[in-house]
């Protein structure tokens, strides 16, 4: 879109309606208008302050922190090289080398065009070399590949019309483990907690021995039941979808294979916990997931499994809004991802207090990652044993 007074007023107008002009949005709205003009121009960062009730010196140190959003235009195509040591090994620098030697530009230096450069593990390293075009996933790439995108954008070939091969996103799963394996049933965890309630629900995931699966190993009953039982007028179910470390990708698979088990563990958290608003929170690598699972919440509305008045029970509502990360690594940590749910710098806060008291706008919160929903989904549906059956004494199930 062309960057002038009238499109920057019309799409700033767009992104604070979709946004409700909240500035615990403010994230959002950048990411939206990022992606219109290619960087944030001055007179939207103004507009944007007056609007919100935020400085401008605020609005650019949130544009500052993090790596996908720039104050300066990045070209109509913006291509990022995963540079962590899985696609180096591979071979992605001589690849960003060659695509910048076939356009005529600089790594670094983006012209009207386009801009290249590198930035850090993709969540692709299974299929790499991997590379980001305007926050979307290319994956295994080779001089061939590299060739055809040179073409591409030579040829200014829309995005949308570029060869949908170059995008495919595969699971690669060889061995299927018990996680995995186990038929799910959309609904059976929230029936189940119907049965058993909320005490309930927690007996069941403390005998099984379920701790985060994000590396911190905090008991997930006990994380639930401190939020359950803090004061609050709201309580709120946060997942942490920004796998960062190099070389991860398995929640990209239980996201992309599996987010009708995440949903429902979210829903089922909600109805333990007493929330009626959740927020998924995709790292911005992962925008190529970001309509297929738009789409599963949509199916779980549809099935009555999500939103309001929940397998027909009165009172019964909760829903799941998706916000995007835009590029920074630090927000993997709990308390900086809520921070940059709020729209601020993801900056990690000084604890206590902890989330499950003071979380996301001062409302005690569940945080916890993909890996440990989906568990808890398949734990209140199968049962704990079915948990314990695999793993050991002292780290049940599949870790």
């Amino acid at each position: 879109m062309a960057s002038t007074p009238q499109a920057h007023e019309a799409v700033t107008r767009d992104q604070l309606a979709q946004w409700s002009h909240d500035p615990a949005n403010l994230l959002q709205i950048l990411i939206g208008i990022q992606q219109r003009f290619s960087h944030i121009p001055a007179p939207i960062v103004t507009a944007l302050g007056d609007a919100l009730g935020l400085s401008p010196a605020h609005i650019e140190g949130v544009i500052g922190f993090y790596s996908f959003l720039h104050s300066t235009p990045q070209g109509r195509f913006q291509l990022l090289f995963s540079d962590n040591i899985v696609d180096r090994m591979l071979g992605s620098r001589a690849l960003a080398a060659r695509l910048a030697a076939r356009l005529g530009v600089e790594i670094g230096a983006p012209s009207e065009r386009v801009g290249i450069g590198f930035t850090s593990c993709t969540g692709m390293g299974d299929q790499g070399p991997a590379a980001l075009v305007n926050g979307l996933a290319l994956t295994r790439l080779d001089e061939g590949r590299i060739d055809r995108i040179a073409q591409q954008i030579s040829d200014g070939t829309a995005l949308s019309d570029w060869p949908a091969e170059l995008f495919r996103v595969e699971d690669n799963v060889r061995r299927r483990d018990r996680l995995l394996d186990t038929p799910y049933e959309p609904g059976a965890a929230l029936r189940a907690m119907s049965r058993a309630g909320a005490d309930g629900v927690l007996d069941e995931l403390a005998r099984s021995g379920l701790k985060g699966r994000g590396g911190a190993g905090f008991a997930t009953h006990l994380k639930w039941r401190l939020c359950r039982d803090a004061p609050g007028a709201e309580h709120i179910v946060v997942c942490n979808a920004d796998e960062g470390e190099p070389g991860t990708f398995k929640d990209r698979l239980l996201l992309q294979r599996h987010a009708g088990q995440l949903i429902e563990g979210m829903t089922l958290c909600a109805a333990v916990i007493g929330a009626r608003r959740g927020l998924l929170y995709l790292r911005g690598e992962y925008r190529c997931l970001l309509d297929g699972l738009r789409e599963a919440l949509h199916r779980r509305r549809e099935a009555g499994l999500l939103g309001g008045t929940i397998l027909g029970q009165a009172g019964f509502d909760f829903d799941i809004r998706i916000h995007l990360g835009a590029g920074a690594y630090i927000c993997g940590e709990e308390s900086a991802l809520i921070e940059s749910l709020e729209g601020k710098r993801g900056i990690p806060r000084s604890r206590p207090p902890f989330p499950v008291s003071h979380g996301y706008l001062g409302h005690p919160t569940v945080v916890n990652n993909v890996e440990t929903f989906v568990a808890a989904a398949m734990i209140a549906q199968q049962g704990a044993d079915w948990f314990l059956e695999s793993g050991t004494k002292d780290s049940p199930g599949t870790k």
